[in-house]
């Protein structure tokens, strides 16, 4: 047999290496020792991510020959591998070092999104299928069963005179640490019931005790003898179902339940030592649970191991690489693991098959260059690289266009803005994992972006609710988090004394209690004043920066009238007129004036029938004034998806509402609780870029002064797109463009973030 059954263990599962870095050499050094039996005789790189694992098509060039791929564009490296006489298991990994640095393990991180998720759900499983999944340490199989209607069911473990201790059995390529279930006592059951963690075997093992009326316990259990190391009292209510998560940081345990109505931290002797989950139910007492979700450490680095899209982890291969003379045995398509399969050869060869990719920005942050040369070298189980052939070498290129990096979260207007010079800046993060604010430059029209001072950038990360506008040569942000509201400012490359350099940073305005999603939008005066509003518990605020620096109070707007609020959107006039819209939970949009005096005007109704969930409160797009008229135009999203507008009159008369397109638009796309377009002006006319909903395809549309809509015309339709923000800029050839930067479907990841241009007609 080509795979052995024999298995080893790496933290919690059965019989998978889970990481490198926990269960082989790694850093500076790793690996410098050559192996002996085993060689590379062979590698190919193949570019067509999705052709079938034994497909002899794809390929980026012939075999053993360098290669050249694009970032963010996942690829695949082949590898044969010849083995000698001796019969001793193995499992291979890879090393890779960039532009002849030191060689590093590579490990498995997912693209475009880095999670490590895997929910053990228990529905719809046979009842002897439901207790295989669980090694019974203690108590009857009989005790657990499947209970409720489909859709809404539950796992109920209720435990007799014996108490219930049951690891689960599951599989992952990657360390957990993070489990979480809804739980449930059941009514009348007064015992402990909870999560088991850290399981080596019934004698060894962690635990969180969840008791009714009295609170959580966390407890461990070494050698057989059992200790409660903390209690923290709470009135656990039974019948309720309430969310209970073990988070492991090294030594340090943190529980969450109950919505976070009660956290805490606890600091274990050491770290875990295994990560396996599990159920326990003291005796007389029940759990009930739906689903267990495990979660790893998702990272975002240069480049790693992904996950496959045809073919899964452990498919066999055949001989495609016809490089060595020993017969072929076997091989495997290796999917988001950094080890193979267990391989048991002699005298033969075998083909392992990786899907990989290189991003253009990484966790750190940092960023991949164009020309940057990469080379991967096969390692052994304990880290000795195989002799043979020469390391596996792709070199990097970034196509036009490309941003990589990750949208900032329901965003306002972020550009791409224009200085004087026709420099371009777009504000973005460079990775899911690494939520820091950077502002990427592009001085060839928008074909190759880096950031600018980033040695400088803001400490400030989690970008949930984020806005900005440029004025002359400065591009002034509003950045709204769980806890608090923030002010930056960036000079663009035009600024005579300090081009390409942060400005203000960090600077905090306000600390709100935390809203059910962060928004932010900002407006600059002429006489330097900033205009800030921002999202609260139930209402918008907004706050007004003199031009000195100093923060007015905040103002509550509608304070004492229904609807709750959120969605701001701003737009200044030339007479520093501030025009506010904004939504409310019932499905309403309103909008009124904040005067240059002070006032604020009455508040008016634009529309109703929006729609009133969550993920609907940015259902306006960016209001656009329009000079010609000096009026401005308010886009909104209804609940049946079509896009209306209404143009606001110099006197703020509102207009009748004018359907803008008859196919539904995207909501919520991933992670935005916006509408899925953006709208701009150019002369006296709008426009509109929107996503299509369920295609995900980006369609571009317009409306002179008095005209209709025009017929929506495709911009991209190869992608499912799931963000989109634009500016009207002038494009390298000089001519007028709608310039636009769109997430081509990260899923709320990163590496998909895109630059195209619109024509900007020379009539409007």
């Amino acid at each position: 047999m080509l795979f052995n059954s024999k298995t080893k263990e790496c933290g919690a599962v059965f019989g998978i290496v889970l990481a490198v870095s926990a269960c082989s050499p790694s850093g500076p050094g790793a690996g410098s020792e050559q192996a002996t039996g085993d060689r590379q005789t062979a590698y190919r790189v193949r570019t067509d991510f999705n052709a079938m694992l034994n497909a002899d098509s794809g390929w980026a060039a012939e075999v053993n020959q360098p290669a050249r791929v694009q970032a963010d564009h996942p690829f695949r490296l082949r590898v044969e591998v010849e083995h000698g006489d001796s019969a001793e298991p193995n499992r291979y990994g890879l090393q890779v070092r960039r532009n002849g640095g030191d060689w590093q393990p590579l490990g498995a991180e997912n693209f475009p999104k880095p999670a490590k998720v895997l929910t053990l759900d228990f529905e719809d499983h046979p009842q002897d299928a439901l207790r295989e999944q669980w090694q019974w340490a203690s108590g009857d199989r009989a005790v657990l069963e499947w209970a409720g209607e489909s859709g809404d069911g539950y796992l109920r473990v209720e435990a007799g005179e014996t108490p219930v201790l049951a690891p689960a059995r599951y599989h992952t390529h990657w360390e957990p640490v993070e489990f979480a279930a809804d739980v449930r006592i059941p009514e009348g059951q007064t015992g402990r019931a909870g999560l088991v963690f850290g399981y080596e075997d019934a004698d060894n093992y962690q635990r969180v005790d969840v008791e009714p009326g009295k609170g959580l316990h966390v407890v461990q259990v070494r050698d057989g003898r059992e200790e409660t190391l903390a209690t923290h009292e709470y009135d656990v209510q039974t019948g309720h179902w309430a969310e209970l998560k073990v988070i492991l940081r090294g030594p340090e345990l943190t529980v969450e339940y109950d919505e976070e109505n009660l956290v805490f931290t606890e600091t274990l002797d050491s770290a875990v030592a295994s990560p396996r989950v599990g159920v326990f139910a003291a005796s007389g007492s029940a759990l009930e649970l739906p689903a267990i979700d495990i979660e790893g450490m998702p990272r975002t680095p240069r480049t790693s191991i992904i996950e496959a899209e045809t073919f899964e982890h452990g498919d066999a291969t055949r001989d495609l690489l016809e490089v060595s003379e020993e017969p072929f045995t076997g091989g495997a398509g290796i999917s988001f693991a950094d080890r193979t399969p267990e391989v048991d050869a002699v005298d033969s060869q075998t083909e392992w098959e990786f899907p990989m990719v290189i991003r253009r920005f990484a966790g750190g942050p940092s960023m991949n260059e164009a020309g940057d040369r990469f080379e991967y070298r096969v390692v052994n189980e304990t880290g000795d690289a195989l002799p043979g052939a020469e390391p596996m070498a792709i070199t990097l290129e970034v196509p036009d266009g490309l941003l990589g990096g990750t949208f900032v979260e329901t965003p306002m207007r972020i550009g791409p803005w224009q200085a004087s010079n026709g420099d371009l800046y777009f504000s973005m993060e460079p990775a899911e994992t690494d939520n820091v604010l950077m502002t990427v430059r592009s001085t060839d029209g928008g074909a190759t972006w880096t950031e600018v001072d980033g040695a400088n950038r803001p400490e400030t990360g989690d970008l949930e609710g984020f806005a900005s506008r440029m004025v002359d040569d400065r591009i002034h942000m509003l950045h709204q988090t769980s806890d608090h509201v923030f002010y930056h400012v960036f000079r663009t490359s035009d600024h005579p004394d300090k081009p390409d350099t942060w400005a203000i940073r960090d600077e905090r305005l306000a600390s709100p209690k935390e809203p059910p999603t962060q928004v932010a939008d900002i407006a600059v005066r002429s006489d330097g004043s900033v205009v800030a509003v921002y999202g609260g518990p139930e209402k918008i605020r907004y706050r007004i920066r003199s031009p000195e620096g100093d923060w007015s109070e905040a103002t509550v707007v509608d304070a004492d009238q229904a609807p709750n609020l959120s969605g701001p959107a701003l737009v200044k006039d030339p007479d520093d007129v501030v025009h506010l819209t904004y939504t409310g939970d019932d499905g309403s949009a309103w909008y009124r004036q904040l005067r240059p005096d002070g006032e604020l005007t009455q508040r008016q109704q634009l529309a109703t029938g929006l729609g009133t969930g969550h993920e609907d409160i940015g259902s306006i797009l960016p209001p656009v004034h329009l000079p010609e008229s000096d009026s401005v135009s308010v886009i909104y999203r209804l609940k049946d998806g079509h896009l209306w507008e209404r143009r606001v009159g110099p006197e703020a008369g509102l207009s009748e509402p004018v359907q803008v397109t008859e196919r539904p638009v995207v909501q919520n796309a991933v992670d935005a609780e916006q509408t899925g377009a953006d709208a701009i002006g150019y002369g006296d006319s709008v426009h509109v870029l929107f996503i299509e909903a369920g295609t995900g395809h980006l369609y571009h549309t317009r409306r002179k002064a008095d005209g209709d809509w025009s017929e929506p015309e495709a911009q991209v339709t190869d992608a499912n797109v799931q963000w989109v923000r634009g500016n009207a800029v002038t494009s390298e050839e000089g001519e007028p463009v709608y310039g636009y930067v769109y997430d081509a479907g990260s899923d709320g990841g990163s590496g998909k973030n895109h630059y195209r241009e619109v024509p900007l007609p020379a009539g409007d």
